[in-house]
């Protein structure tokens, strides 16, 4: 065979070999319908023929409040299923669902905050709709860091939902509210439309200075806490599980601690001991009491405290002789040398980061043993 021969023979053997090879599939082009949607608007006759055809909706809040999307399969006895996602302007994923008709969750939101909604995979003819209802009882919807917490008043509910971008131990949703003075506050929170649900919740309080306490976690009914705060500014950040709609309300009371008075020292009689002569002292008691965990005692030689004998906390029902409100019975059963000794003391509590806030000291009060 010549070599002009075997060129032609190896083309023909090519040439043959790609007549074989299956052809390239034509690619298929999504068909993406894009429009922008207003609020309690219908728009109908959704249909993607396609699996990758899809309808993108554009939707801005007309004012604070939240919304739900309504997705309806129209073909009657018809249980073919559409997908739903919903974005936020930083491109992040809110929601996921697919059913043959369905609503989402509630979105807070902001007037003018921006939305991306997805309908895809869309097998018969359905219908969508974004329910919009105006209310300053929920959040902004843009409050995952403390610079854009949601502020809280006291005594006024704000309701929130976490979403997934938020959810989970991530981001969580931020609230912050003001301490003008020494207070009591109530916190309250969890889930407002699933009470009881086994979502679980979690909750911590942040200050300014960034000391962060744990108020709830893994909750998953309404739970309470109380505790006393300084003046100043305080974070709530909520987080959880997600599609976990909650309620969270804090109530400031201004706190009742205040100075007391001593109002009576018990000693018991003299007695001889072997190196000198001594006497016990008994219960001190106590009036004008008011918010108190427990109490600071100092005993001294003079009356300007140079030299404790004594100068310690103690809380309140701790110890074999347990302090109570109106008494402080730790000391009791203690002897002491025959000589003048001086009393004060000044109630305190703890914040909720464990921070003891103390009331001044009471007037001082001697007596001789």
């Amino acid at each position: 065979m010549n070599k002009k021969f075997k060129r032609i023979h190896c083309i023909m053997a090519v040439t043959c070999a790609l007549t074989l090879l299956p052809a390239a599939p034509v690619p298929v082009h999504a068909k993406t319908t894009e429009q922008t949607i207003t609020a309690n608007q219908t728009y109908g006759n959704l249909s993607t023929k396609n699996w990758d055809d899809e309808y993108l909706f554009h939707f801005q809040a007309p004012s604070d409040g939240y919304f739900v999307v309504e997705v309806t399969n129209t073909e009657a006895g018809n249980t073919e299923s559409a997908s739903l996602t919903v974005f936020n302007d930083r491109n992040q994923k809110l929601y996921w669902g697919r059913e043959t008709t369905f609503s989402s969750v509630k979105f807070p939101t902001s007037k003018g905050n921006s939305y991306l909604l997805k309908l895809d995979h869309a097998d018969s003819t359905h219908s969508l709709r974004v329910l919009f209802t105006e209310t300053k009882e929920w959040e902004s919807g843009r409050n995952s860091s403390a610079q854009t917490a949601t502020p809280l008043q006291s005594g006024k509910a704000k309701f929130g939902i976490l979403d997934e971008s938020n959810g989970g131990f991530g981001e969580g949703d931020y609230y912050r509210f003001n301490v003008s003075q020494l207070s009591k506050a109530t916190i309250s929170l969890g889930p407002a439309d699933v009470t009881g649900s086994s979502t679980p919740f979690n909750a911590e309080i942040i200050n300014s200075q960034n000391q962060t306490e744990r108020l709830f976690y893994n909750d998953s009914a309404t739970q309470t806490k109380t505790s006393y705060l300084k003046k100043g500014t305080y974070y709530i950040k909520v987080s959880g599980g997600t599609a976990l709609p909650y309620k969270v309300r804090v109530n400031l009371k201004k706190a009742n601690l205040k100075k007391v008075n001593i109002r009576k020292i018990g000693i018991s009689g003299r007695k001889k001991g072997l190196l000198y002569n001594y006497r016990t002292l008994k219960n001190i008691a106590l009036k004008g009491y008011g918010d108190v965990e427990g109490y600071g005692l100092q005993l001294a030689n003079d009356k300007k405290f140079r030299t404790c004998v004594y100068d310690d906390d103690t809380d309140l029902g701790t110890g074999q002789n347990s302090d109570t409100a109106s008494t402080i019975r730790h000391l009791n059963g203690n002897s002491y040398k025959l000589m003048t000794y001086y009393f004060r003391v000044r109630p305190y509590v703890y914040d909720v980061f464990g921070s003891k806030i103390y009331a001044p000291f009471s007037a001082s009060v001697k007596k001789k043993f």
